[in-house]
Parts: structure tokens; sequence; C-alpha cells
């Protein structure tokens, strides 16, 4: 008699499913979410991650966040209203000074050549 090859699929038992008993309506499974304490809270990327109190304590957490991690959507979450406000980095006021100074320099490097250019020819 030959002998037949064990393959590892006829070692397994077979699992076999019994269908349930319709009881009545079916279960649904829902997430129940936590109430939201805090009338603020910090959001990014539209998940919440702190509460506060005032509005101006959620800005100055979400200000913290954003100058760190400009690329991320920071946002203050109203719990009353149920409305997002977006927290934009703000501008630095040194850059704006940077490029006034900087074009004014330019200007100032301009005027002295053409100057001296007049000087020059004078003496000529």
């Amino acid at each position: 008699m030959a002998k037949q090859k064990q393959t590892r699929s006829s070692n397994r038992m077979r699992q076999t499913r019994t269908p349930i008993a319709n009881s009545g309506a079916a279960s649904v499974r829902t997430v129940s979410k936590p109430p939201l304490t805090e009338p603020f809270h910090v959001a990014v990327d539209r998940q919440l991650k702190s509460g506060h109190e005032t509005y101006e304590a959620a800005e100055k957490a979400a200000l913290a966040i954003k100058k760190r991690y400009p690329q991320l959507q920071v946002t203050v979450f109203d719990a009353k209203e149920k409305r997002h406000t977006l927290i934009e980095q703000p501008r630095l006021a040194n850059a704006s000074n940077k490029n006034r100074l900087a074009g004014q320099a330019n200007r100032n490097c301009r005027a002295g050549t053409a100057a001296g250019l007049r000087r020059g020819s004078r003496n000529i």
C-alpha cells in the first residue's frame, strides 16, 4: 500500500461556525464619548489634546504648539458652540524689519555708488 504524504493543512482541524439564532434586534455596538468637562480644548489635526477653562489659556497653549511644529493644523475647539478656531503662526516682526533694513541698505549702496561716480567724474 502506498503511503500518503501528509501536508500541514490536513493536520489542522477545521473550525465550523454555528449560526446564532436571531433573537430579535441585532445589538449595535456604539462608541460612547466621554463628556467634555472644559469649555475650550486645544486640537492638533482635529484630535483634542488638552482642556482649558478660558479661551486665552487654550490659545496660549495652541500658539506654543504651533511655534514648535508649524506644519501641524492647530485649532482651539469651543465645546459649547462646537466650533474650531484655526491658530496661525504669528508673523515675526524682526523678519519684516530685516527685509526693510536690507532694502534700505541696498538703496544707500546704489545712491553711494552713483554719488561716487559723480564725484569721480568731477575730478577727471
